[in-house]
């Protein structure tokens, strides 16, 4: 995995300036870092853990979670030191994430009404964003290799536009020189969001995650 370093290194190839005569790192980090956010919106990463609960109640606190920005399952009860495996899962239907000063809070609703108990386990998937290392103090790279070069075509794109519009400020500058430079922002940001759209469609899915499949004959049933 490449660390911010590299993919700087890679931007500025991009952009024919390697020396960094005309973007400067900041500048160059601002516009990777603007890449990352915008594939974290459609390609986030999942995460799963178990937590067992410090009390009873419908609200937990997810604090010992860093960066979560969505609960896409959770099962409860749940039970992580069961010999044979639970089947169907006990999904919980009603569930819904939100922030209390800050602080990720998870409240289930069931349709029974039970509420978890002190020392129950809950199991929880969840989406963090992705991380490049030195960018934002992260100490790892968890982009896939893949899709290393669409950050890199990201933030070279962001960063023409931000050339482009920097020019616009000084005078006596030549404005087909301008044009050029916006008009490559605009057209690698183009292909950038289209790539971003093939990885959602791709990772989309509809219904539960794991489904009770399909029935043999007539005859079987649910």
């Amino acid at each position: 995995m490449s660390t911010l370093a590299q993919i700087r290194d890679r931007v500025e190839l991009m952009l024919q300036d390697t020396g960094n005569a005309i973007f400067t790192a900041a500048l160059l980090d601002e516009a990777i870092q603007q890449a990352l956010d915008q594939y974290n919106y459609v390609n986030p990463q999942g995460k799963e853990t178990v937590i067992t609960l410090p009390g009873d109640g419908r609200e937990i606190a997810l604090d010992s979670i860093t960066s979560i920005t969505r609960v896409t399952e959770v099962w409860w009860p749940y039970d992580s030191t069961a010999t044979s495996e639970t089947w169907p899962p006990n999904r919980v239907k009603g569930f819904r994430l939100y922030w209390d000063d800050a602080r990720p809070v998870l409240f289930l609703d069931t349709v029974d009404q039970s509420e978890p108990q002190e020392d129950d386990e809950v199991r929880v998937w969840y989406l963090i964003p992705h991380a490049i290392e030195g960018l934002a103090s992260a100490t790892a790279t968890s982009l896939i290799a893949e899709h290393e070069s669409l950050i890199v075509l990201g933030a070279a794109a962001h960063a023409a536009m931000s050339r482009a519009v920097d020019l616009t400020e000084v005078a006596g500058t030549d404005l087909y020189a301008i044009g050029l430079i916006g008009t490559w922002g605009q057209r690698k940001l183009r292909e950038f969001h289209a790539e971003l759209k093939k990885i959602q469609e791709q990772s989309s899915r509809s219904g539960p995650a794991w489904g009770s499949g399909w029935e043999l004959d007539k005859w079987d049933s649910r």
